[in-house]
């Protein structure tokens, strides 16, 4: 073979391979969003990825000594999702069961901007801090060298700046409420008296919540609000309208989930991040049951604490044993008009149509 034909063969296998590495860079054909609720023993971490191949992550888990959380957010990422980064890091409010594992994941993997509720020097009038993050514990330091220069503090209204079609709108931030445009409608649901359950005053209070929209489908998220401020949201005004998924706010407790959210916005599948022996109280499970759109409740773990009326179909648990380890992984097409639910990578599935 001469040299000129060397070359040119060696020109061909370059380009060929340079091609390849280009197209595994680009979103696939077809492709929708995906969104991993994974187990972190009812803690809260939930990936997506939107079609741009852009990754947000919805709160980090605990900090434990073997950093369990952050590296089952790294399996996800790296070998389920096949990327390297996570361009967004929201964190919903500064209880360390979804804070906790950023010292962790900081380490593992690079992560682009932090998005959250505000620290206390950032002086915001009005805002409180009623567990810190203190600048002299693990939890605010760690934070604190992570995100220094990269954090944003979002006001209800603001859009995370996500490339392509799928927005993110955040709802509420420190008990602060998106305002009502001149044809947002009144909720006929707030004419009963509202349903009282007492809450000690505390940091789940302040929580961020997100509404993701993705062509036809529509994600809600709302950290660990409760029950007071979820009414916020769809009294007088709704300001959510209806939701295909909904993340059952705060680990499924009793004192989140207020039913005239439930009844507003009338989700088709719900997921509660539960643990074994945390949260999933019988209370949410009940009115779960009674929303008649809903098609299927998954629950990350069984409630061992309670019988089959304190937990959902045994088929929508995603994790036979307490070490749990497995994700629930939902991806929606391209249009939004319907999405996948499935179990870990091997696990079974089912498929809904959104509204």
């Amino acid at each position: 073979m001469t040299r000129r034909a060397t070359t040119r063969r060696l020109v061909g296998v370059w380009g060929a391979l340079a091609l390849c590495i280009f197209l595994a860079a680009k979103p696939s054909a077809g492709q929708g969003l995906e969104i991993y609720f994974i187990d972190v023993q009812g803690g809260a971490a939930t990936l997506l990825v939107t079609p741009e191949r852009e990754t947000v992550l919805i709160d980090c888990g605990y900090a434990t000594e073997d950093d369990r959380d952050p590296r089952r957010i790294e399996r996800v990422l790296k070998e389920v999702a096949g990327l390297e980064r996570v361009d967004h890091l929201v964190t919903t409010h500064w209880h360390r069961d979804h804070a906790g594992g950023v010292a962790g994941l900081a380490k593992r993997v690079e992560i682009g901007r932090f998005w959250d509720r505000g620290l206390p020097e950032d002086g915001e009038p009005g805002v409180e801090f009623p567990i810190g993050p203190g600048d002299d514990d693990p939890l605010g330091v760690a934070y604190r060298a992570a995100s220094r220069g990269k954090r944003t503090v979002p006001k209800p209204g603001d859009s995370l700046p996500l490339r392509g079609d799928v927005s993110a709108v955040v709802l509420a931030t420190s008990k602060r409420m998106i305002p009502p445009s001149a044809d947002t409608p009144i909720n006929p649901l707030c004419q009963s008296p509202p349903e009282h359950f007492s809450v000690t005053p505390g940091e789940n209070d302040w929580s961020l919540a997100l509404k993701f929209r993705a062509g036809e489908f529509d994600f809600l998220a709302c950290g660990d609000l409760t029950w007071d401020y979820e009414r916020a949201l769809v009294c007088p005004h709704d300001l959510i309208g209806k939701i295909d998924l909904f993340m059952v706010t705060h680990h499924g407790r009793n004192t989140s989930n207020n039913p005239i959210l439930l009844r507003t916005i009338e989700p088709i599948v719900t997921v509660m991040n539960n643990g074994p022996t945390k949260a999933g109280d019988i209370e949410t499970v009940r009115a779960l049951r009674t929303i008649p759109s809903i098609q299927a409740s998954y629950q990350l773990h069984r409630n061992i604490k309670t019988g089959d009326e304190g937990n959902t179909d045994p088929s929508l648990i995603v994790n036979d044993s307490p070490e749990g380890g497995r994700f629930l992984h939902v991806s929606v097409s391209p249009d939004g008009s319907t999405f996948r639910v499935r179990m870990d990578v091997d696990g079974p599935e089912r498929t809904f149509e959104s509204r």
